[in-house]
């Protein structure tokens, strides 16, 4: 039979969605600001009045039935444009607000952006958890599934219910151990070409521009050692003879804790832009505006006025173009 959801508690749709994004009562509940029991509670009533269980519990989480996944479409479109009706003019006190915030980010923008925000959240908003996950391929789904909140990657995605800022674009700098026998300053093509160099493993290798100068260019490198994530690189460097490619500013923020010289690039390299993106659902919303405007002033100072730290409503600010 099919279901009307005008003759739902609105209060249900939204738990509904919060359970659906998260699979898991626990942080659907600190999502929302409310018990465990109240959500559990909550569901077994839209199970009534739906005829569907719609979640099943496993190992891993709450996996939504067929009925769910049918109405989950129109339960966000339904919810969204409620918000986008309803939200005008409100506002949050931030000195109470409650909130945890997933976040994707790539490891060079994580030790820039993160250590401002969470001086801005104990300032201004103690209430908020950040939880940053590793980046993955799937992550505008992960998006538009409401796991994540924010995604911040060199890869935008061009899709109409994702919102896309830039966060500018960076160039790349070669690190070395500290006094390397083989460099004298400035690092100069022929040396650069001899040097054994550290690469990043094949699931990352697409985030940076590096091996499509090598392939455009026709150079031959030796690279003895991938190492898993980029964090890895600056104690490889240092404590080896190993060369390695970083985003300048990046390397800046790593190489006085890892005795580092940096060189610049002595063949020709594009730079890497990087994005922010949020999906068009939390265009609106006011915590959420609250902190990817505090991101974007963490990595462009100057980027804009960020709200006032007290109250934040919803009405979003121009952005530069």
């Amino acid at each position: 039979m099919p279901i009307n959801l005008r003759t739902i508690d609105l209060n249900l749709l939204v738990i509904f969605e919060a359970l659906y994004a998260t699979k898991n009562t626990s942080r659907a509940a600190e999502r929302l600001g409310m018990s465990q029991p109240a959500v559990s509670n909550a569901l077994a009533r839209l199970r009534d009045l739906i005829g569907d269980p719609l979640f099943v519990r496993q190992s891993r989480g709450l996996k939504p039935t067929m009925k769910a996944q049918e109405v989950i479409g129109p339960v966000r479109e339904a919810l969204s444009v409620i918000g986008r009706q309803f939200v005008a003019g409100s506002s949050i006190d931030l000195s109470t607000y409650r909130r945890q915030f997933r976040i994707v980010i790539t490891d060079p923008y994580e030790p820039i952006m993160m250590p401002p925000i969470v001086r801005v959240v104990a300032a201004e908003a103690p209430g908020v958890e950040i939880e940053c996950i590793q980046p993955t391929a799937g992550f505008a789904e992960l998006l538009r599934e409401g796991s994540i909140d924010l995604a911040c990657s060199v890869f935008p995605v061009d899709t109409t219910d994702l919102v896309v800022k830039s966060l500018g674009q960076t160039d790349f700098v070669i690190v070395s151990r500290r006094d390397h026998p083989a460099i004298t300053k400035p690092l100069d093509r022929a040396t650069f070409l001899t040097l054994p160099q550290i690469t990043i493993g094949r699931e990352l290798r697409g985030m940076t521009g590096i091996e499509k100068v090598h392939v455009t260019q026709n150079i031959k490198r030796r690279t003895p050692y991938a190492a898993a994530k980029i964090w890895s690189i600056p104690p490889m460097v240092e404590r080896t003879d190993l060369i390695a490619f970083l985003p300048r500013r990046f390397a800046e923020e790593v190489a006085g804790n890892f005795h580092l010289d940096l060189h610049e690039v002595p063949i020709e390299m594009e730079l890497q832009h990087g994005y922010i993106m949020w999906h068009v659902n939390s265009e609106h919303d006011p915590g959420h505006r609250w902190l990817r405007e505090s991101m974007l002033q963490a990595i462009h100072p100057g980027w804009g006025a960020r709200p006032e730290p007290s109250q934040i409503d919803e009405h979003v600010a121009p952005t530069p173009a």
